[in-house]
């Protein structure tokens, strides 16, 4: 099964059932913005726990790995998307850590932390997935044994590990730049590919800046659902 149908089609089931600095400085909020940002954008949101106290690295590092995937994804297309001001809202979360980690929401554990984000962010945001007016990334600040994330169908999520990767406390920068440039493929449509093929949608990107789309899965983003976001 591709990542694509990994991430998505659980949520979507689960939403049917019924249950549920650079450009800017973010400041955290207690829920959805007053205003919301222009749409054809790349929205990014990092949901803190309310056990877990603000740090101002997580959203300098994150606004750091957008604005570098944003240059990446310039220098490969010739096209890239458009980020907001301030490019990471914050969003003080409704549970304590423990809970995102702890509660199970999907298949299998590795999606328990970014399902309870992910569904919060729709619920309070009024976020749809796939949602044709943003492409969204979801990261928070709690990780859980096992837990990862991934990216489908207009969304990126992901755990604490991306989260303090961004922050610069887990590892070179380049893994993280990497990671993001791969999700997001997932995100513009893009399936993972079969072997380990140079490119950002495979485990090449784990030699980030030393990765390239193919021409095919140029095309495949530029004419995809989100193409038209990119300028």
């Amino acid at each position: 099964m591709t990542r694509f149908a990994r991430v998505v089609m659980p949520v979507l089931a689960a939403l049917l059932a019924g249950s549920a600095t650079w450009p800017g400085a973010a400041q955290a909020v207690d829920g959805p913005a007053a205003t919301a940002p222009p749409t054809g954008t790349v929205r990014v949101h990092l949901l803190v726990p309310s056990d877990v106290a603000p740090d101002q690295r997580y959203v300098d590092g994150i606004t750091r790995v957008m604005v570098e995937a944003q240059r990446y994804y310039k220098q490969e297309l010739g096209k890239t998307f458009r980020l907001n001001s301030p490019a990471v809202e914050v969003i003080r979360g409704e549970r304590v850590r423990s809970w995102y980690e702890n509660t199970p929401n999907g298949p299998e554990r590795y999606w328990w932390t970014v399902f309870n984000m992910q569904q919060e962010l729709m619920r309070r945001l009024g976020l749809g997935a796939p949602d044709r007016r943003w492409l969204n990334v979801g990261e928070i600040r709690a990780e859980g044994p096992g837990a990862g994330g991934g990216g489908g169908g207009g969304w990126v999520i992901l755990s604490g590990h991306d989260a303090d990767g961004a922050a610069g406390v887990n590892g070179p920068m380049n893994r993280w730049y990497g990671g993001m440039v791969h999700e997001l493929g997932h995100a513009f449509g893009l399936p993972d590919s079969s072997y380990t093929d140079g490119t950002p949608m495979s485990a090449s990107f784990y030699d980030y800046p030393n990765t390239h789309f193919t021409q095919s899965q140029k095309n495949g983003i530029l004419n995809g659902p989100y193409g038209s976001f990119l300028y």
